[in-house]
């Protein structure tokens, strides 16, 4: 079983003035950026998340563990507070702690409080005292000044004793990665991410560990077992609060045969399980090895929308999916992008109206590009399948945020940088 630079110093005023609809670049060229995510808070502001390195950097020689698993990246933030019309100049967050383990499959998150302050959870790599090894850890840090500067990361995931280091790819002797963050409408802050430390060598199932934070993030409880076993151990997490402050999570279910479905469930105000979870529906997915792909989740009362890359359809692809009782039940909705050769890397979040669906697809010999399309509430299509605006060539994973204006803020990868613009609500 196999799971799984240089300071920025130049101000963005470089990149003007964003127009609507009309895609302005965030990370620096020459670096290389990837995995972006992005969050409004109660202000309209905006802050966008991505990780990066320097072209000339190489991952660190860590002895038997030498693997590109090893990740040498850093994460910065941009914000802008003229709703997205200018970005300020990136501040890297992981500035006072050593490299992050960001990547595409198992990206930092960023969130906001109702009291303005960004908070980041990130998977970075750290050394076990004892082993000597390898591990992937859960951190969390936060900035109380509209994202000037953020403060010293706390680890929050614990080290164990255990060593998987000869089955885990990469050689980690444990991980506590592939995590998620979400903020609720009470101000609490929840951090979940996928655990090894259950795991068996001839086991491909992880836990869901999480922890939470009710003090704007000074402060984290002791971290607690959500889920025991049978979590896809290299499937990203997802999660959203809903209007009660219980959290939504999407993940995906190992089960027996190799079979993986997307799931979503409910957790109390205290990470106790409400809804179990549940599969989103589609044709069954048999796979004898982790997708490495997250089910991305939505909510709008007690609506909750959900979307992810499934390859046991006929042709595969991202299937949308809808609960209308809190996720008791789902209707799956079908494939999203019908016409495209495969679709992947859905991104969902809803405005009180509509809710926005983008993903990237491959469409004839076209290379692939980043798609969007509106539903109703209901989950009906709005409109068709839209193509982004954005410059020739690959366009890939989108990350969205509903604005206060009801508008939508899009981000995505285009070669080595980050890129944003507005999509115009319906």
């Amino acid at each position: 079983m196999r799971l799984f630079g240089a300071l920025f110093a130049t101000a963005f005023s470089a990149f003007g003035t964003l127009a609507s609809g009309s895609p302005i670049g965030l990370s620096p060229a020459g670096q290389k950026a990837s995995a972006p995510d992005v969050s409004v808070n109660l202000k309209g502001h905006i802050a966008v998340l991505w990780v990066d390195r320097s072209p000339q950097d190489k991952p660190v020689d860590g002895g038997h563990n030498h693997d590109r698993h090893l990740a040498v990246t850093d994460v910065y933030v941009s914000t802008s507070e003229d709703g997205g019309n200018t970005f300020s100049a990136p501040t890297k967050v992981n500035a006072s702690s050593g490299a992050v383990w960001g990547q595409q499959v198992s990206r930092p998150r960023i969130v906001s409080t109702p009291n303005g302050t960004w908070h980041v959870a990130y998977s970075a790599n750290d050394i076990h005292p004892k082993l000597k090894k390898t591990l992937l850890t859960t951190h969390y840090t936060r900035s109380i000044d509209g994202g000037r500067s953020f403060e010293s990361p706390k680890r929050l995931s614990s080290i164990t004793d255990q060593d998987m280091s000869d089955v885990i790819h990469g050689g980690f002797a444990s991980a506590a990665a592939f995590g998620t963050m979400a903020s609720a409408p009470d101000g609490s802050v929840h951090v979940y991410w996928v655990d090894t430390r259950h795991m068996k060598p001839d086991s491909d199932s992880g836990a869901v560990y999480g922890s939470i934070s009710r003090d704007d993030g000074k402060t984290f409880i002791d971290e607690k077992q959500v889920i025991s076993t049978s979590v896809c151990p290299c499937c990203q997490l997802t999660a959203v609060a809903n209007s009660k402050s219980e959290i939504v999570v999407g993940s995906r279910r190992v089960e027996k045969d190799s079979f993986r479905p997307a799931t979503v469930m409910t957790l109390s105000l205290s990470d106790e399980v409400n809804q179990e979870r549940l599969s989103i529906g589609g044709a069954p997915w048999q796979i004898n090895g982790c997708p490495l792909k997250p089910t991305v989740v939505a909510v709008h009362g007690e609506r909750i929308f959900a979307a992810v890359h499934n390859g046991g359809e006929s042709t595969p692809g991202v299937i949308f999916s809808v609960s209308n009782d809190g996720g008791k039940s789902f209707a799956a909705r079908g494939i999203v992008h019908p016409s495209a050769a495969v679709s992947d890397a859905p991104t969902i979040v809803v405005n009180g109206s509509r809710v926005l669906l983008a993903w990237h697809a491959k469409v004839g010999s076209a290379p692939r590009r980043v798609y969007y399309r509106f539903y109703s509430l209901a989950g009906d299509p709005m409109g068709e399948v839209t193509e982004l605006n954005s410059n020739p060539g690959v366009s890939q994973f989108p990350v969205a945020a509903a604005r206060s204006d009801g508008d939508f803020q899009l981000l995505w990868q285009q070669a080595d940088r980050i890129w944003s613009t507005t999509i115009k609500k319906q």
